[in-house]
C-alpha cells in the first residue's frame, strides 16, 4: 500500500546513525502527542503563507506532467473555516461524461477510505464492544462451508475467536478478498501454469468485467472456501472482507440497511452531501472519470462497503474535521480510536482500526516522534488518502484518478506537504503559545519565580525556577530521594500541555530530562533498541509531596485563553504572569 523507497546508504553509515539517534533534539524526551497547543489561526502566520506559496508552485510543476490524471489536494486546520490550501489539477485528456473542471466538489471513487465508515458505525453503537465476537451479530459465519469437508486450523477460520475489533484492525487472520479473484478475468490461465477450473470454483460475480455484483447470499456461499492466513490476533493482514462483515454486523445491530445507517448517522450530521456507497453521484458530470476508466458507476456489491464509496474534497474534509472535533464520537471514544492496535514489520507503520498510522521523527525541527492517522484508498486507477494529524489538528485529503495515478504519487504529495508545512505550523503554534503562556511568572511575597521560553526543542523550556529562594532545578537531586538514579547529573526541564481543563484552568506537566545530550547518546548507543533513554511515559508523576505532583502546573486563563498565573501545587505558591 505504501511504497518502499530505496536509498544507497552504506551499512556502516546506517549502523552509526542508528547508534547515535536521540529521542528528540538535544536528547529531550517529550510525551507522545502535542508538545504545544495546536495553532488556532495558522493561515495568518507568515511561515505558513510562505510554505503554501512554494508548495503551490511545486504542485503545479508535478501535475503539469499528468496529461490524463486528475488530482485534488487540500489541507485544513479544524480551527479555521476554510482550508489552509486547496489545489486541483484538471488534465488535458479525460472522459467527456465526467467533469471538465476539477474543483472541491468533484467526486472520485474512494477505494478503501470507505473502511473508515464501517468502523465508525460500529463505534457509534454504545452497547457494542470491539471485543465482542463477530458471531454474536453475524452467526451465519459459523455455517460457512469449505471446498472440502476438512475442518482444521489450516482450512477454517476460528470464527468464535474473531472479534469486531479484529476485523476493524486487520487482525482477524481472514482472507483478503473474495471478489478480486483471477478466475473472474476472462483469460486462459492455463497458459501460465494454472489448472482449469470448474464453475463451482468461480464466484461468477464481481461487479466489473461484465460480471454482476456479488450479493450477500453469494458471499456466504463462497467465503468459506478461502483459507485463513493466520490465526486471529497473530499478525495484521489487510482484508477487504473484514469491512464487509462489519457492515453485516451494523445491519444486524441497527436493523437498518448499511447504506441507510451511514447516510443517517454519518453523512447527514457531517453534511456530506456528495458521498454515496452503492451508486455514483446523481450525475456523472459531478465526478472525475479518467479516460478508459471501467470501474466508474459499477457496483462491487457487498464489497462496496469496503472500497466502493464515492466522495469529494469538501466531504472528506468534513469527515476528518468531525472526527477530530469529536462530533461523531465522545472524546474518550475518539481518543481510544486514534491509537495503534498492532505493530507491523515496518517501524514507520502501525495499524489502527482501520488507520494506517505513519510515524516519523524527521518532519519537525525538534525531531520528536509524530503519528499520522491515515487511510489510503486504491480502486483501479483511483488512488487516494485521508490523513489526520492530531498533534496539530490538521486534516489532509488527496484524491486522484487516471492512468498516471498510483500510490507513489499520493505518498509523494503527502510527504512533500508534511515535510514542508509542519515546521511552519509548528512556528505558528509557538507564536501563539509564546504570547499566551511564555514569559516570567513571579510571586514577590514568597520570592518565587519561573520563566517559560521557546527554542527549537519540544515544549517550553523551564528556567529560573525558584521557590522561597530555593533553586528547584539545581536541587532536583535532593527531591529524588526515593530514586536509585544518580543525583549529580544535569537536569533539563520542559513543560508540555495535557488535555485536562476545568473552566478557566488548564493543566500542563513538566518533564525532567536527566543527563546531557552526550550522556544520553552514549546510553542509546550501548543498548540494542532505539531511543532507549527515552522513557517519559514511565517517569511522569513520580515526585509527589502531600499527594501533589511536583510536575503539575495549573494555569489560570483569561477570556482569550492567555495565562494570568500558574499554580505550583506541590509548593503551595501561585505566580502571576508578567506583562
Amino acid at each position: 500500500m505504501f511504497s518502499r523507497n530505496c536509498f544507497s546508504v552504506s551499512a556502516w553509515t546506517a549502523l552509526a546513525a542508528g547508534n547515535v539517534a536521540l529521542a528528540a533534539l538535544n536528547g529531550h524526551c517529550p510525551p507522545l502527542g502535542p508538545v504545544l497547543p495546536a495553532p488556532t489561526n495558522p493561515a495568518t502566520h507568515a511561515s505558513v503563507q510562505s510554505v503554501i506559496y512554494n508548495f503551490t508552485g511545486a504542485f503545479q510543476s508535478l501535475t503539469a506532467e499528468l496529461y490524463s490524471t486528475g488530482v485534488s489536494f487540500a489541507i485544513k486546520s479544524i480551527h479555521e473555516a476554510s482550508p489552509l490550501l486547496e489545489l486541483h489539477h484538471t488534465p488535458a485528456v479525460f472522459n467527456p461524461n465526467g467533469t471538465s473542471t476539477i474543483d472541491s466538489q468533484t467526486v472520485y471513487r474512494l477505494g478503501s477510505i470507505s473502511k473508515i465508515f464501517a468502523v465508525l458505525s460500529i463505534l457509534q453503537q454504545g452497547h457494542v464492544k470491539l471485543d465482542d465476537p463477530v458471531t454474536q451479530y453475524v452467526p451465519e459465519l459459523f455455517d460457512l462451508k469449505g471446498e472440502t469437508d476438512e475442518v482444521s486450523d489450516i482450512t477454517t477460520v476460528r470464527w468464535s475467536e474473531v472479534t469486531l475489533g479484529a476485523l476493524a484492525s486487520h487482525m482477524s487472520g481472514i482472507g483478503t478478498d473474495l471478489v478480486n479473484d483471477l478466475a473472474s478475468i476472462p483469460t486462459d490461465w492455463t497458459q501460465v501454469g494454472l489448472p482449469k477450473l470448474d464453475e463451482a470454483s468461480k464466484t461468477g460475480c464481481a461487479g466489473v468485467l461484465g460480471l454482476p455484483p456479488c450479493n450477500r447470499t453469494e458471499f456466504f456461499r463462497d467465503f468459506g472456501k478461502r483459507h485463513p492466513v493466520y490465526a486471529p490476533f497473530t499478525n495484521p493482514v489487510y482484508s477487504n472482507i473484514g469491512s464487509v462483515i462489519l457492515g453485516f454486523a451494523v445491519e444486524a445491530i441497527t436493523k437498518m440497511t448499511y447504506e441507510n445507517y451511514v447516510q443517517q448517522s454519518i453523512f447527514t450530521p457531517l453534511s456530506m452531501t456528495n458521498t454515496t456507497i452503492f451508486n455514483g453521484p446523481e450525475k456523472n458530470s459531478w465526478g472525475f472519470i479518467p479516460v478508459n476508466e471501467s470501474w466508474w458507476g459499477s457496483s462491487l456489491g457487498y464489497e462496496d462497503m469496503a472500497g466502493g464509496f464515492y466522495s469529494n474534497t469538501v466531504d472528506l474534509l468534513s469527515l476528518g474535521t468531525g472526527i477530530l472535533k469529536h462530533v461523531m464520537l465522545e472524546p474518550a471514544k475518539t481518543r481510544k480510536w486514534m491509537k495503534p492496535v498492532s505493530s507491523t514489520s515496518s517501524s514507520g507503520l502501525l495499524m489502527g482500526g482501520p488507520w494506517e498510522i505513519l510515524r516519523s521523527n524527521t518532519v519537525t525541527r525538534d525531531r520528536r516522534l509524530i503519528e499520522f492517522y491515515c487511510k489510503a484508498g486504491n480502486l483501479n486507477t483511483y488512488n487516494n488518502m485521508i490523513c489526520l494529524i492530531p498533534d496539530y489538528d490538521l486534516v489532509i485529503t488527496i484524491l486522484s484518478g487516471g492512468p498516471e495515478s498510483n500510490a507513489d504519487l499520493v505518498n509523494s504529495i503527502l510527504s512533500k506537504i508534511v515535510e514542508g508545512l509542519l515546521p511552519a505550523i509548528e512556528d505558528a503554534g509557538k507564536a501563539e503559545a509564546m504570547s499566551k503562556f511564555g514569559g516570567d511568572y513571579v510571586d514577590s511575597t514568597t520570592n518565587s519565580t519561573i520563566t517559560l521560553a521557546l527554542d527549537d526543542a519540544p515544549g517550553f523550556a523551564v528556567s529560573n525556577w525558584v521557590v522561597r529562594d530555593v533553586d528547584i532545578i539545581k536541587n532536583y537531586g535532593k527531591f529524588a530521594a526515593l530514586s536509585s538514579s544518580p543525583k549529580d547529573q544535569a537536569v533539563s526541564v520542559r513543560l508540555y500541555p495535557t488535555n485536562l481543563s476545568s473552566g478557566c484552568r488548564i493543566a500542563w506537566r513538566a518533564v525532567f530530562d536527566i543527563g546531557n545530550a552526550e550522556e544520553l547518546a552514549t546510553k542509546d548507543a550501548s543498548l540494542f533498541w532505539p531511543d532507549a533513554s527515552c522513557h517519559t511515559w514511565g517517569s511522569m508523576d513520580r515526585l509527589t509531596y502531600g499527594f501533589k505532583s511536583m510536575d503539575e502546573f495549573v494555569f489560570t486563563l483569561d477570556d482569550d485563553g492567555s495565562a494570568q498565573s500558574v499554580n505550583l501545587r506541590t509548593f503551595g505558591v501561585e505566580l502571576k504572569k508578567g506583562t
